[in-house]
């Protein structure tokens, strides 16, 4: 099933696309030139990257997690310019639900243009019609008010908050703060 699920998709103004290793390149520049403003963020396989070989690593498992199921992995470009802007995820997937978690992230000089909300909102689309989940959820940070706010834009409801349920990568203790979406809701909200 996974390996016939298409690796590109548009939204109105984003290009969504599974990463190439010949995406290695640029992609190691985002992370150097990125590194401070996605660090409480950046992933434990990311962290240690080096050079654009260690990223087409990475870049060769997430394809390989993709064929899996496991993590679908897309980076987002601007369709008018080609600029790279971010990122989006699906992963944490429960089959026996189904249900998938959303994730995402702009770059540092694209933050607030709304790429994120559409990106997720694509992602979310992907989820409910071609991986046929019954719920997407996303999770934030508490103190992660940007991405609390792509949640709502989004159409997702606030399930809970978990009280020091994680911690900041320098040790302090924050909560988390539990969103969901249903099928039925995300279709509605396509009338309105």
């Amino acid at each position: 099933m996974f390996q016939s699920l298409p690796t590109e998709y548009t939204s109105k103004r984003l290009l969504l696309r599974r990463y190439r290793p010949e995406d290695a390149p640029a992609y190691f520049r985002m992370l150097r030139e990125n590194r401070v403003h996605l660090h409480e963020f950046m992933p434990a396989i990311l962290v240690n990257v080096q050079n654009a070989d260690d990223v087409r690593a990475v870049i060769e498992w997430q394809i390989a997690e993709w064929q899996r199921g496991e993590l679908f992995i897309m980076g987002l470009w601007e369709k008018s310019s080609g600029e790279y802007v971010g990122e989006v995820y699906l992963a944490n997937a429960d089959w026996d639900v189904p249900c998938i978690e959303v994730g995402y992230f702009t770059v540092q000089q694209q933050g607030g243009k709304g790429y994120a909300s559409e990106a997720c909102r694509e992602a979310c689309r992907i989820a409910f019609e071609r991986l046929g989940v019954r719920r997407v959820e996303l999770q934030c940070a508490a103190d992660n008010e940007k991405s609390a706010r792509v949640a709502q834009r989004c159409g997702f409801t606030l399930e809970g908050r978990l009280r020091e349920r994680s911690h900041k990568k320098e040790g302090a203790s924050v909560d988390r703060l539990w969103f969901g979406l249903l099928k039925g809701e995300w279709e509605d909200s396509l009338t309105k």
